[in-house]
């Protein structure tokens, strides 16, 4: 599975790479900070336990923060973007199979918040970096679940970002995100696993931190960012 989602992931960044405007190549933007919003479906991209299947979601509500922009060298359109927003990983856990149906009777949603702070280098608009999540809220089918049982998340990310606009005042961008977290969301999947009596052992397999969940994602929203400095009357 992982392997299926970073090979994904660097099929579409590649594409992306090939096809982006000449005219990114050559627009430059100065220090710019501004608001972000954007709607976001996940998966656990790690295996499960027997009798347990992974589903697609998407958020109820969608992810907001901050973002600023620090351009590094004009000339190869370098920068760095720093995010630090309200996060959320919402995905399918399903289980109770019918063989006769072949389908999965239950199908639970698992939901889990971040205060994030995710810098991200920037290249012609496409990005690579990194988050760190910090566990807010977690729920199962309603049912809270308590934030002392969850870890510190790291994910891996990676981008593009595209603007749609731009003047003196600001610019309005379009962003595709997608991220995969490279550790499990559990300090103990063992003992703090919700399913773990919804969903016994099947046919004695011995339950470990290995199927701890790790989320793999993809976001689009949108951002305007607001000049910190003016730039010549010539850059627009």
């Amino acid at each position: 599975m992982l392997q299926k989602i970073l090979i994904s992931l660097f099929l579409v960044l590649f594409c992306i790479s090939n096809i982006k405007l000449i005219a990114q190549e050559e627009q430059y933007f100065p220090p710019e900070v501004g608001l972000s919003i954007g709607y976001k479906c996940a998966i656990n991209g790690f295996p499960n336990p027997q009798g347990r299947k992974n589903g697609f979601a998407f958020n109820s509500v969608p992810d907001v923060g901050i973002t600023t922009y620090i351009p590094l060298d004009f000339e190869y359109n370098l920068g760095v973007y720093l995010d630090i927003g309200y996060n959320t990983n919402t995905f399918l856990m399903k289980y109770n199979y019918e063989p006769n149906t072949k389908k999965y009777l239950t199908q639970d949603r698992m939901r889990f918040s971040y205060i994030s702070i995710s810098p991200t280098f920037s290249h012609c608009g496409i990005k690579l970096g990194f988050s760190i999540g910090f566990p807010v809220s977690a729920d199962w089918i309603g049912v809270n679940i308590d934030t002392d049982k969850l870890k510190n998340i790291i994910e891996f990310k990676a981008g593009y970002t595209y603007p749609l606009y731009y003047d003196k005042v600001g610019r309005l961008n379009a962003f595709f995100n997608a991220s995969y977290t490279l550790n499990g969301i559990y300090n103990d999947f063992v003992k703090n696993d919700p399913l773990r009596n919804a969903v016994p052992p099947i046919g004695g397999q011995i339950i470990t931190n290995y199927y701890n969940p790790r989320p793999a994602s993809i976001q689009l929203g949108l951002n305007f960012l607001f000049n910190l400095i003016e730039m010549p009357d010539e850059y627009y």
